[in-house]
């Protein structure tokens, strides 16, 4: 027992005369560890000088944003379709007692999707300017959904 007071007693002395030396070398202005600079949030800003009447100078920060192309890029027919029957197979496993925002979650992205085949083939299409809820959206639905497999898109497979 006594050898281990012993040996914590050396170690606690070793850390705190690396503290004080720590201090000290502080204290008298000895050489610092580099600055640690987080680089994860980088933000691009610029400083422009704009004169003053009085001859005195006034510094302003820009932000400096790059300007973002819009997103031409579409899917491929193959994937839009595969979602579509995906989605449509998901659509018909949802359980009686499932909840009706998870249906209602399937039935939207099964329309986005729907709109999305529908832009693809170049087939007119009303889902936007009709009403979510309701027969008219399914009728709809429907319409879409048979115009598409007439341009030659397969829904079932």
């Amino acid at each position: 027992m006594n050898s281990v007071l012993v040996l914590v007693s050396s170690f606690g002395r070793r850390g705190g005369l690396a503290g004080m030396l720590t201090l000290l070398n502080r204290w008298c202005g000895g050489a610092r560890p580099p600055a640690r600079r987080r680089r994860r949030f980088r933000r691009r800003v610029a400083a422009r000088v704009a004169p003053v009447r009085d001859g005195a100078r006034s510094r302003k920060v820009v932000r400096v944003r790059r300007a973002s192309a819009p997103n031409t890029r579409r899917r491929p027919v193959e994937q839009v379709a595969a979602d579509l029957r995906r989605l449509a197979r998901e659509l018909a496993a949802v359980p009686a007692g499932a909840p009706y925002v998870r249906w209602q979650a399937l039935q939207n992205a099964y329309d986005r999707v729907l709109v999305e085949a529908a832009e693809l083939l170049e087939v007119p299409h009303e889902l936007a300017e009709v009403p979510v809820a309701g027969t008219a959206h399914d009728i709809e639905r429907l319409r879409v959904v048979c115009a598409l497999e007439a341009a030659g898109l397969v829904m079932e497979g």
